[in-house]
């Protein structure tokens, strides 16, 4: 499969209709996979978001699964209906 930002950056603006993507999130602790630290995440996913709203179609949809996060004592998973993120 390879890179997706270097897969994205070969298609065509507004050629997608459905993106769906489970990135690594991050977490406190460093895992195998390479997911970057909480506090490096948003900056970390930027270029991802500028990509996907490149190729997406105007009429097309974009389904993010982050997956829920746990804080020792805190109830921290959202919960109820998604939402509309800008990019």
């Amino acid at each position: 499969m390879g890179d997706s930002l270097e897969h994205m950056a070969c298609l065509q603006d507004e050629s997608v209709d459905l993106i769906v993507t489970t990135p690594p999130f991050g977490l406190v602790r460093k895992k195998d996979y390479g997911n970057v630290e909480s506090h490096e995440y948003v900056e970390w996913f930027k270029p991802f978001g500028r990509e996907f709203k490149r190729i997406l179609k105007p009429s097309g949809s974009l389904v993010i699964d982050i997956g829920g996060a746990w804080i020792p004592g805190q109830p921290t998973q959202r919960k109820g209906r998604p939402r509309r993120l800008g990019f």
